[in-house]
């Protein structure tokens, strides 16, 4: 008789199925039976907690410690992408911490996360908050299990086995197993920022820009700065990563609020002597980002808080560094007010927009200084935002007037003067040069396209003006004084528009990308068709098949819609071939920059420009013309475009 020592347990297979195994080498006979391949009988180790001593003591409820949070994002930002780091593990609190983020060519991979319920994050502790205020997190909503994993730092991966996978028995639960790396939602998003918010925030990014430059020296130990980036990185994912981001995206601007809030406290009660960086950095963050969770939100308490900080500064005595800052700031508020002043109805930003002060310049031509962050000069912006919002108002006040009156005329009057006086100070804006020859082709590049964007708000502005009040034409045009709007329009205004266009195809989608969206429907709504030849009515009517440049322009029959009459004779001209196209190319753009840009905000632009359009189309041959700001109002498509 062999002497064979048995393992006593049977295979596993058996042993899930309650059987008394054989112990049969290669394999068992039940599972030769079964026709499975028999897992063997090798023996396994497994620790039991079972006469574990465990402490009493329980840790305190919150979110994660701060400055271990900290630590462990700032060992996984580096300055040189395509690069695959893993956090050191570390041990804290009675539990360990692994970061795992893996980068390829500046984009990251996130693996699925699995909450830890064993895991008891302590409080947060911040040097730039004072002693006595509570932490930003307390008293706030219970955190959800993805929240649990957000705000913590104690997962570890766990290694597979080598172990042979068993065949699922019926009845029986499956295992779970965890084989994939846990990343840290926190230093996932500090990173993302780094990576690829702020450069796409950004019109003129680079390691000198005054936003990445403060952002790197303030994040680790300003609590509105902390937060305030997670949220504008979970609001750029959201959409993306929907299942990872969503509950991240829905909690972090309330953290980053409330951290704004006692931030706000403690400048005006004067405790922050200093230039407060921190506080505007993390306002003009949440302004930017609301509408990438939800396109209706325009941010307007953020961009009014950081309205009333740097008004409070204006007073004060500053060196030349704090100087310096606060008129990079002064530009950053100029570019968002300018943006709310296409969107906002309030009677008080109105107001406020159009007080705005003019270029102080004893030359002829007012010098476009591009600014640090948006690139086009503030005081292009500047006006650019004042004609808007003097469009805006014009154009409410018709609304809201069935008759006309004494005062609304009044009012109409003053509203005309003042547009003329903005007309004279765009038309003497001068445009950053054109590079010269022989400067390096990224230095000329960045020239190019610098010079092209400024001249494209400069014309845009000068569009809206003309659009709203027709009468600056005719000044421009004395023969079509008597004319009606109809030829105006197509003499003056459509042919702006169309050169705009061209302009906007000589700024590639990918440079400056998130001041073009605004550019884009500015262009769109000068986009009218000869009122003489119907090309046919609907969403798509924009789209029109002949390219100029590849082929002569025959004049064709257009086929009309099945509503349409027919058109006997009819010829397609010049003028109608060319908004087509323009048209065309609006919605390219739009589409390219919805790849490179938050995808909610330019969804909505895509759909105000067809709603546009089509109450463009359905005025063909009539003397009745829409006012795209009137489609805008009456849709609801509105959002920040930019």
């Amino acid at each position: 008789m062999k002497n064979r020592q048995k393992s006593r347990s049977g295979c596993r297979t058996c042993k899930l199925r309650r059987l008394r195994c054989d112990e049969t080498k290669p394999g068992c006979r039940n599972c030769a039976q079964k026709g499975v391949e028999c897992p063997g009988y090798q023996q396994r180790l497994q620790w039991s907690t079972k006469h574990e001593i465990r402490p009493t003591t329980t840790q305190p409820s919150g979110p994660a410690n701060f400055t271990q949070l900290v630590n462990a994002a700032s060992k996984s930002i580096v300055s040189a992408p395509n690069s695959t780091k893993a956090a050191e593990t570390s041990t804290h609190d009675g539990f360990k911490t692994s970061t795992v983020v893996t980068m390829s060519t500046g984009r990251l991979s996130v693996p699925p996360v699995t909450p830890s319920a064993s895991a008891s994050p302590p409080a947060y502790s911040c040097s730039s908050s004072s002693s006595s205020a509570p932490s930003p997190l307390t008293q706030w909503e219970e955190p959800t299990a993805a929240a649990v994993v957000e705000s913590n730092a104690a997962l570890v991966p766990v290694a597979p086995t080598s172990e042979p996978a068993l065949p699922e028995e019926p009845g029986q639960p499956p295992e779970l197993s965890v084989s994939q790396p846990v990343v840290d939602i926190p230093t996932f998003l500090i990173e993302h920022w780094f990576k690829s918010v702020c450069s796409s925030w950004s019109a003129l990014d680079s390691q000198t820009n005054p936003y990445r430059r403060l952002t790197a020296n303030l994040w680790h130990n300003s609590t509105p700065v902390f937060y305030a980036l997670q949220a504008i990185s979970a609001a750029s994912l959201v959409e993306r990563l929907p299942h990872i981001m969503h509950d991240t995206a829905r909690s972090a601007p309330g953290r980053a609020a409330e951290a704004i809030q006692k931030e706000l406290v403690a400048f005006s009660t004067g405790s922050r002597p200093k230039f407060p960086s921190e506080l505007l950095l993390a306002l003009f963050c949440m302004s930017s980002s609301m509408c990438w969770m939800e396109s209706r939100l325009l941010g307007q308490q953020f961009v009014r808080q950081a309205r009333a900080v740097l008004k409070s500064i204006d007073r004060l005595t500053l060196d030349v560094e704090a100087q310096e800052l606060l008129d990079f700031f002064n530009g950053c508020l100029v570019y968002e007010e300018m943006l709310r002043s296409v969107v906002s109805d309030d009677e008080i930003d109105f107001e406020h927009m159009l007080s705005w002060p003019e270029p102080a310049s004893q030359r002829p031509l007012i010098p476009a200084v591009p600014h640090a962050w948006t690139g086009v000069s503030s005081d292009v912006l500047r006006l650019f935002g004042k004609a808007m919002a003097l469009s805006r108002r014009s154009r409410t006040r018709w609304r809201q007037n069935d008759g006309t009156s004494y005062e609304v005329l009044q009012r109409a009057m003053k509203d005309i003067e003042e547009a003329a006086k903005i007309e004279e100070a765009l038309l003497s804006v001068e445009a950053p040069l054109l590079p010269e020859d022989g400067q390096p082709s990224q230095t000329s590049s960045r020239l190019r396209d610098l010079h092209y964007a400024t001249e494209a708000y400069r014309l845009c502005a000068l569009l809206q003006l003309y659009e709203s009040f027709p009468d600056l034409s005719t000044k421009r045009i004395p023969t079509l004084k008597d004319a009606d709007r109809s030829a105006v329009w197509h003499a003056w205004v459509s042919p702006l528009a169309l050169h705009i266009t061209d302009i906007l195809g000589k700024v590639p989608p990918g440079n400056l990308c998130c001041i073009q969206p605004l550019l884009c429907i500015c262009a769109g709504s000068g986009l009218r068709y000869d009122s003489k030849v119907p090309l046919g009515r609907g969403r798509q009517s924009y789209l029109l098949a002949p390219d100029p440049e590849t082929q002569p322009i025959i004049p064709t029959t257009p086929v009309p819609a099945a509503t349409d009459p027919p058109l006997p004779n009819s010829t397609i001209s010049v003028n109608a071939i060319k908004t087509s196209q323009a048209r065309q190319f609006v919605m390219d753009r739009l589409a390219q920059l919805e790849l490179n840009l938050p995808p909610k905000p330019i969804g909505v632009a895509k759909q105000l420009m067809r709603a546009v359009w089509s109450a463009y189309d359905e005025e063909i041959g009539l003397n009745r013309r829409t006012h795209w700001l009137d489609v805008m109002s009456s849709t609801g498509l509105h959002s920040i475009f930019g």
